[in-house]
């Protein structure tokens, strides 16, 4: 058995190198591809499987995701992350309507594609609200509205000019003010204007995060009460949980860093809809937010990537009848496991 793997390492984490470790000490053979090359068809053509931890960045959003598609519908090969699994992966509208279909618990949410549509609601809606761009994590390009004058600011914004991911208050129940984030600006601004009259040079754009979110509004219930949420990461049979603490007076909890590994103060009803879930959805791996509702368990976010250490870091694991396995446990190991077994199920020759 030959795994093909393109390399990941952003932001201090690597998969890849892990997912080799792993699948080498069971025998297989690892072979290093650059999918991005020109020939990466050629180069995945001689694999049994292919893995790649791609990001929630533009450039691989606009690459890797319609890479792997091919190589999975058109090859035939198996990867991962499947389509199943990633889609939907840092587009949480879409994440939204599909656990809606999947009959999964979420919060209330109201996703407008016109801005007249979206602005009447907003002076009739009742406040407040939590204001969503469709990318984003560690609680970045999230927002606490508290009025109509809030939201009908942010439509206006996101239907006439754009928002560019990470340009939001990031770590604030607030919006920063206008002025302060203009300020920001004001040295750079006219050069980049005067480049662009004098000789058509479009301005620098931001990277990673590039490309502006531009023509929707999206905006979920405010669930009060909630100081901390519950993550859970369901790898095939296995189901790892932790609690995040909010931040200091803010209402979210993902990235804080405030991380309980306590497995007994885990809600078993969290567990259960995040396997229903993935197994519904037929995802090889996902991650689940759970906030409450009135006292019921939620889904607010998931996503197929996560931070490894975090969950590295939990005592054990549940399996999908809630029992208990002592022993922690790399993620990228469980995938490798899980994945070996979908190709030896598949058989499907080199």
């Amino acid at each position: 058995m030959r795994i093909g793997i393109h390399p990941d390492n952003m932001w201090g984490t690597s998969y890849s190198d892990r997912w080799a470790e792993f699948f080498r000490v069971r025998g297989v053979e690892v072979k290093f591809l650059d999918l991005l090359a020109p020939d990466f068809l050629e180069q995945a053509r001689g694999c049994d499987g292919i893995m790649w931890r791609w990001f929630h960045i533009q450039e691989h959003k606009q690459s890797a995701k319609n890479i792997l598609y091919l190589l999975e519908t058109q090859l035939k090969k198996p990867v991962f992350p499947n389509t199943d699994t990633a889609w939907h992966f840092d587009e949480k509208i879409f994440q939204f309507h599909l656990l809606k279909t999947l009959e999964a618990p979420v919060p209330e949410s109201w996703v407008f594609w016109d801005f007249a549509a979206a602005s009447d609601w907003a002076r009739q809606a009742a406040y407040p609200l939590v204001f969503k761009l469709t990318v984003g994590a560690g609680a970045s390009n999230v927002l606490k509205l508290d009025n109509a004058s809030e939201a009908l600011r942010l439509c206006r914004k996101m239907f006439k000019q754009g928002v560019f991911p990470g340009t939001m208050n990031e770590f604030r129940s607030r919006i920063i003010p206008r002025k302060v984030r203009e300020l920001k600006g004001c040295l750079t601004r006219p050069m980049s204007a005067l480049a662009y009259l004098v000789a058509g040079k479009y301005p620098p754009l931001p990277a990673p995060w590039w490309k502006p979110e531009f023509s929707y509004s999206y905006f979920q219930e405010f669930l009060p009460g909630n100081s901390f949420d519950t993550r859970v990461s369901v790898i095939g049979n296995r189901a790892f949980a932790f609690r995040r603490m909010n931040r200091a007076g803010d209402f979210r909890a993902s990235g804080s860093g405030k991380i309980d590994w306590d497995p007994a103060r885990i809600d078993s009803r969290c567990l259960e809809i995040a396997f229903e879930t993935s197994r519904k959805g037929h995802f090889q791996t996902m991650s689940y937010d759970f906030l409450y509702k009135e006292g019921q368990p939620v889904i607010c976010e998931i996503s197929y990537a996560f931070v490894d250490e975090a969950v590295y870091q939990c005592p054990g694991h549940w399996d999908a009848a809630l029992n208990w396995h002592e022993g922690q446990m790399w993620p990228e190991e469980a995938q490798v496991i899980d994945f070996i077994e979908e190709i030896n199920r598949l058989d499907r020759p080199r």
